[in-house]
């Protein structure tokens, strides 16, 4: 019998860990795969997660009729930290398997020298690595370091996971976006009707105060700002906040602001920006500086900017949903080098209102100035 073991916090399952699973499956001619919901996952014991029962039952609906899948309860019933060496050797037990398979993620991997005896995975399991299309891990690299330091042989699959992940589905229904095509329709029922993933006030307020096509960009921006958060330093729930926040005057009529002078002759497209810092700090009683300069500059940005501000700047003009010309090579320059492709990002914009007669906000033109001397700054 060969077995898989496919771990996780599933919090919660979406359509690609399914379609992963299948692949998987025929892959590896599996005879049996195993989901199995972590309790409380080493790498994550700071995060909050859903409980066990809920992520068990979504589980369930999800790979309901699934040939070969079976959804396992061993470490939720286990409770406490879900180490991966006592469950392969619970299953090898449990089972005695002729092949037993752990799947990995890249990230993981990267990591696995560090988790608690890995050398005991090792000897009762092959691992096997899963990776996202266009990830950000040098995939390679991980494996040979992995199969040198523990001399052994891990397998890379064929099948790929698509952009897809579980914190864009918690974004997406705290911002209260419709959940189709991420996740099955029993799932999303199942969320909805338990009133799951719920955001806090100011997800709330942006429910509220923005329409569902400026609400998708938002969530992009803040999946975006979440991805490089990290490679920058970036706090992510400051990263989160910023870019919940950025465009919450958007649609706001500035004629009700008239006592804010400094909002007095702004161009129509940045007033939104210095008007967001005043609604953050005042009706949602953000009091963070740098989150809230961060909403301050996003559109114009400025010199000498914090690694935060330039994070938002960056994820606001790159996110998911833009289309514009250019984009994806943009997106390639920062995923390429984030402090050049920023620069180019800078410049790109500079030129592009220029060739549309628009005003460059001075602001823009002195970051621009600022960032290409390179010498004076570095991002991280």
């Amino acid at each position: 019998m060969k077995i898989a073991i496919f771990g996780g916090s599933f919090n919660p399952v979406h359509n690609e860990h399914i379609l992963m699973a299948k692949g998987i499956v025929k892959e590896l001619n599996l005879d049996k795969l195993l989901i199995m919901p972590t309790c409380v996952a080493p790498h994550k014991q700071n995060n909050v997660v859903l409980s066990g029962e809920h992520r068990l039952n979504m589980l369930k609906l999800a790979f309901s009729g699934c040939e070969k899948i079976e959804v396992s309860n061993y470490e939720l019933e286990k409770g406490g930290v879900s180490y991966s060496y006592q469950t392969v050797e619970h299953i090898k037990r449990l089972f005695n398997p002729s092949k037993l398979y752990f799947l990995t993620g890249s990230d993981m991997l990267e990591n696995f020298p560090t988790w608690k005896h890995p050398e005991k995975i090792i000897e009762n399991a092959t691992l096997v690595l899963c990776e996202r299309r266009n990830g950000e891990f040098q995939t390679d690299k991980i494996i040979d370091r992995v199969n040198r330091e523990f001399n052994t042989e891990v397998i890379k699959l064929k099948v790929y996971g698509e952009d897809i992940s579980s914190t864009k589905i918690r974004v997406y229904n705290m911002l209260g976006l419709s959940l189709e095509g991420l996740v099955p329709k029993p799932v999303e029922d199942y969320i909805l009707a338990n009133d799951l993933y719920k955001g806090n006030y100011c997800y709330e307020y942006i429910k509220n105060a923005l329409p569902i096509k400026r609400r998708t960009h938002t969530a992009g921006v803040i999946l975006t700002a979440l991805r490089y958060a990290k490679k920058l330093g970036v706090d992510k729930e400051k990263a989160e906040l910023s870019a919940l926040l950025h465009d919450v005057a958007k649609y706001e009529n500035v004629e009700n602001y008239k006592h804010l002078v400094e909002l007095a002759n702004l161009p129509n497209d940045i007033v939104h920006q210095y008007l967001g810092y005043y609604i953050a700090k005042t009706k949602l009683n953000v009091c963070d500086e740098e989150v809230l300069n961060a909403i301050k500059y996003h559109t114009t940005g400025r010199k000498n900017m914090t690694p935060l501000e330039i994070l938002i700047y960056v994820a606001d003009l790159l996110e998911p949903s833009r289309k514009f010309n250019g984009v994806d090579a943009l997106r390639a320059e920062i995923d390429k080098d984030f402090e050049k492709g920023f620069v180019v990002c800078l410049e790109e914009i500079v030129e592009f209102l220029k060739l549309s007669n628009k005003q460059v906000y001075p602001l823009t033109l002195e970051a621009l100035e600022f960032y290409k001397k390179g010498e004076n700054y570095e991002i991280t």
